[in-house]
């Protein structure tokens, strides 16, 4: 009996340790605490809505701001910060999937997809002045007769509705991806409203332009006679690279005074800022906090204005339900999606 006891201690005893071993290799394991992931190197990604050359800088600058407040307010475990920029919106949502992005600054659908496919969760919301949404716009170069989307009251080839159905080819270039929010949902959704899905033309032509930016491009060169892009990508034209690729000269008129804005989509809840799940709560918070505090100063300002066309990051939920909001999303992305053979007829 006292065999069988002293045996029994002793196997307790060992079982007891192999626990604290494991336990100390569980508290010790690199980016891992009790409430979740604390990664050594956190990961900012965002989607690429204009060329990575013009994209990276300001990114990487908020980035090395957000990592600069992180490491001041109790996570100095975080070392070091990577800014990307994948190659499509798919590639972005993807990484974020698999873990490889931690925080991603991302467009409205982009938003609802990793919120219904990952569990990320939303921590800011992009303010510009004082709006928290902002539309698609369809563009034209200056020298082009067409004035409006639809005006029952001027020459059918004035507007865009009267001129496809007039039988003339139209080109038609839109901004990015399928997924892209205003760069595609939201103006197709506002050319099927409008009775002219390209895809029920055979004279109305898409082109699939590389990101918002492209798509401004091919209207400014003339290469399309309409194009879309987020309200008000024209800006982006008047950027020292853009005015390069453009052959701009000191003395010629900005780039963006060659390109009307004919129309608009429907409102579109701003774009915003997500973390993955598996972030430690209160260092997702403290992202959270640090977004809104970096963007209180002039440095951040810059960045923030480069990068998104940002005023501001609001903290969700702070007086703005955005789930709530991307309800719209979600709505015009189950319409048009079946669609997508009709929206584009290259």
């Amino acid at each position: 009996m006292r065999i069988w006891c002293a045996r029994r201690v002793v196997g307790l005893m060992g079982l007891l340790a192999v626990g604290v071993l494991l336990g100390s290799l569980v508290v010790g394991f690199p980016g891992v605490s009790q409430q979740g992931l604390i990664p050594e190197e956190l990961v900012v990604g965002m989607v690429p809505s204009r060329a990575a050359t013009i994209l990276q800088p300001p990114v990487e600058g908020l980035a090395k701001l957000v990592l600069d407040y992180v490491q001041k307010n109790g996570f100095s475990q975080v070392k070091r910060v990577r800014a990307v920029i994948p190659e499509s919106y798919p590639a972005t949502i993807e990484a974020i999937g698999a873990e490889k992005i931690h925080v991603g600054l991302l467009g409205p659908f982009q938003i609802v997809q990793v919120v219904d496919s990952y569990g990320a969760i939303p921590i800011n919301v992009t303010k510009r002045g004082n709006n928290l949404t902002f539309r698609a716009q369809f563009m034209v170069h200056v020298d082009s007769s067409l004035k409006a989307l639809k005006d029952d009251n001027q020459d059918p080839k004035d507007d865009l509705v009267g001129l496809v159905k007039s039988g003339a080819t139209v080109r038609f270039s839109y901004g990015g991806s399928s997924t892209s929010t205003s760069g595609f949902l939201f103006p197709c959704k506002t050319l099927k409203d409008l009775g002219i899905l390209p895809g029920d033309y055979k004279n109305f032509k898409t082109i699939r332009a590389a990101n918002h930016l492209a798509s401004a491009i091919a209207v400014y060169k003339k290469d399309v006679d309409v194009g879309v892009g987020f309200d008000d990508v024209r800006q982006s034209l008047n950027t020292e690279q853009t005015k390069k690729e453009l052959g701009w000269k000191p003395g010629d008129p900005e780039p963006s005074t060659k390109v009307n804005v004919i129309g608009y989509s429907d409102d579109i809840p701003n774009d915003g800022i997500v973390a993955i799940k598996a972030l430690d709560a209160k260092l997702r918070e403290t992202i959270k906090q640090a977004f809104v505090e970096v963007m209180k100063t002039e440095e951040g300002k810059k960045f923030g204005k480069d990068a998104l066309d940002a005023t501001d990051f609001v903290a969700v939920p702070e007086g703005y339900d955005m789930l709530k909001a991307l309800e719209a999303v979600r709505v015009v992305a189950k319409e048009i999606q079946p669609n997508l053979a009709k929206c584009e007829n290259q």
